[in-house]
C-alpha cells in the first residue's frame, strides 16, 4: 500500500476514533428520565442481570478501544503490511464491540420508553423507532465484517453517526415531550385545587372566620399558576409544530430539531421555576388552612394547646407535654435520646425498641419533655397541655384551644375518630383497667403501679426513653 493510501487509512481510522468516543459519551445520555427534574439515569438502576450485561459490554468496548489506539500508534511509527493488517483488525473489532454496546444501551432505553408510553404521557412511540435503529446496527455488522478499504470503514462510520444523531435528538424530543405532558396534567389539576380552596375559604368566611390571609395566599397561588400556564402554552405550541421531526418523532432535519429542542428547553426551565412558586404558595395555603380545620394545630416556640376529650391525640416536635387519661394506651418515641419522662399511674410498660415505650392500660398522668418526641395517647377522659414547636392532631370527641404569645387564637373541636390499629390496644388497655379497678389489695395495686415521679431518666433507668 502506497504512502497516500496509508495516510487515507490513518485519517479514516482517526475519524472512527472520534465517532466511537462520541458514542461512549452518548450512551449514558440514552437513559430515560421520568420527570423534568430528573437527569438521565444510569444503567445501575436496571436489574442485576442487565447491569452485568451492560458492564461486560462496556468493558469489551473499552478494551477494544485500547487495542485500536495501540494499533494506530504502531501504524504511525511504522507503516508496514503487518501494522496495517493489525490496524484493520483492531478497527473491525472495535466497531463490533461499539455496535454491541450501543445496541444494549438502546435496549435499556426501549424498555424504559415502553413504560412511559403505557402511562399515556409519551408524545410519540419512540420504542418503534429504537427497534428500527437496533436492526440497522445489527445489519451494519455484515458491513464491518466485509470492510477492507478506508472507504468501506468510512461508510460504516457514517451509518453509525447517522443512527447516533437520530437516537440522540429523538430521545431528547421524547423526554421533553413527556415532561411537557406531565406539566400539562399538573396545571389542570392545579386549577381544580384552586376551585376547592376557594370554596373552603367561602365556608370559613360564612362561619365568621377572618379569611383575609387565606384570600391573599390564594391570589398569589393563582397568579403563579396562570403565569406558569402562559409559559406552558408557548411550549405546547412549539411541540405542536415539532420542527425537525415528523409526527412519529422521527428526525427529518437536525438543524431545525436542535433549534426546536433548545427553545423548548429554555421555556420549560422557565415553567419549572414558576411551578416552584406555585408549590410554595400552595404549601402556605395548606399550612394556614390547617389552623382552621378541626383536630389539628401547628405550634411555634410560643404556642400552647390545651385539650380535653375521648379518642386519640398525637403530638410531635420539640415539645413539653402534660397528659392525664383513663383506660388508654400511651406511646412515647424519643428520637434524640434526651427526653425527660415522668409517668405516674397504673398500667403495663413495654419497651418497643428504637426509642419507643408503650404503656398499655394507662390510667394516670404523664409529663414528657424532649427536643424531638412523638407522643400518642389513646383513651378516655384525656386532658392535655402541649407547649413548644411542633404539630398536634386530635381525633375523637372533644374540644381544644390554641394560644400564641399568650393570646388566644383558636377554639375548635376534635376531628372525627378514624379507625386505627391502635384501637385494639386501646380496648385491651380498657379491659386491663377494669381488672385493676376490681383489685382491692395494696399488694396487687403495687404490682401494677408505675411510679416514676419527679425524675429525669438516664440510660440505666427502667424508664429511659432510648433514642433512635
Amino acid at each position: 500500500m502506497n504512502e497516500k493510501k496509508n495516510t487515507l487509512m490513518i485519517a479514516a481510522f482517526a475519524k472512527a476514533t472520534i465517532i466511537m468516543l462520541l458514542l461512549g459519551l452518548f450512551a449514558p445520555a440514552l437513559a430515560y428520565a421520568a420527570t423534568p427534574h430528573e437527569q438521565y439515569q444510569t444503567v445501575q438502576e436496571q436489574d442485576r442481570m442487565t447491569q452485568e450485561r451492560v458492564l461486560d459490554a462496556r468493558q469489551s468496548y473499552q478494551d477494544s478501544r485500547e487495542k485500536f489506539l495501540d494499533a494506530r500508534a504502531h501504524l504511525e511509527d511504522s507503516r508496514t503490511s503487518a501494522t496495517i493488517f493489525d490496524m484493520k483488525n483492531s478497527t473491525r473489532n472495535f466497531l463490533f464491540h461499539t455496535i454491541d454496546y450501543t445496541i444494549l444501551r438502546l435496549e435499556v432505553l426501549e424498555a424504559r420508553a415502553v413504560r412511559t408510553e403505557d402511562s399515556g404521557l409519551a408524545p410519540f412511540i419512540i420504542s418503534d423507532n429504537i427497534e428500527d435503529y437496533i436492526k440497522q446496527l445489527e445489519d451494519l455488522k455484515d458491513d464491518v465484517e466485509a470492510a477492507e478499504t478506508s472507504e468501506d470503514f468510512q461508510a460504516v462510520i457514517r451509518e453509525i453517526r447517522d443512527i447516533w444523531q437520530h437516537v440522540d435528538l429523538e430521545s431528547r424530543y421524547f423526554i421533553f415531550g413527556t415532561a411537557n405532558n406531565r406539566v400539562d396534567s399538573f396545571l389542570e389539576h392545579g386549577e381544580s385545587i384552586s376551585d376547592r380552596i376557594g370554596a373552603e375559604i367561602e365556608r370559613l368566611a360564612d362561619a365568621g372566620v377572618d379569611t383575609g390571609k387565606l384570600e391573599q395566599l390564594l391570589d398569589e397561588y393563582n397568579e403563579a399558576l396562570y403565569g406558569a400556564k402562559d409559559t406552558h402554552n408557548e411550549v405546547k405550541e412549539l411541540f405542536g409544530i415539532h420542527n425537525g421531526f415528523d409526527d412519529y418523532g422521527i428526525l427529518e432535519d437536525a438543524e431545525d430539531a436542535r433549534t426546536f429542542l433548545g427553545e423548548a428547553n429554555s421555556l420549560m426551565k422557565e415553567t419549572h421555576q414558576q411551578l416552584k412558586d406555585v408549590t410554595a404558595a400552595l404549601r402556605e395555603i395548606f399550612a394556614e388552612l390547617k389552623q382552621h380545620r378541626s383536630g389539628s394545630a401547628d405550634l411555634s416556640g410560643t404556642g400552647k394547646l390545651t385539650a380535653s376529650g375521648n379518642g386519640m391525640a398525637t403530638m410531635s416536635g420539640n415539645m413539653e407535654v402534660e397528659i392525664s387519661a383513663h383506660s388508654g394506651v400511651l406511646t412515647i418515641t424519643d428520637y434524640d435520646d434526651n427526653a425527660e419522662v415522668d409517668v405516674t399511674g397504673y398500667g403495663t410498660k413495654e419497651d418497643m425498641g428504637n426509642g419507643t415505650v408503650r404503656y398499655s392500660g394507662f390510667y394516670g398522668t404523664a409529663g414528657i419533655r424532649g427536643s424531638s418526641v412523638t407522643v400518642v395517647i389513646l383513651g378516655d377522659d384525656i386532658e392535655l397541655t402541649s407547649k413548644g414547636t411542633g404539630s398536634v392532631l386530635l381525633r375523637g370527641y372533644g374540644t381544644y384551644d390554641v394560644e400564641k404569645d399568650g393570646r388566644h387564637i383558636l377554639s375548635n373541636d376534635w376531628a372525627p375518630q378514624v379507625q386505627t390499629e391502635s384501637q385494639t390496644q386501646y380496648q385491651a388497655g380498657n379491659m386491663n383497667q377494669t381488672q385493676l379497678k376490681n383489685k382491692t389489695t395494696d399488694q396487687s395495686q403495687t404490682q401494677n403501679k408505675i411510679q416514676v415521679q419527679n425524675q429525669t431518666p438516664d440510660r440505666n433507668s427502667a424508664m429511659n426513653m432510648g433514642g433512635s
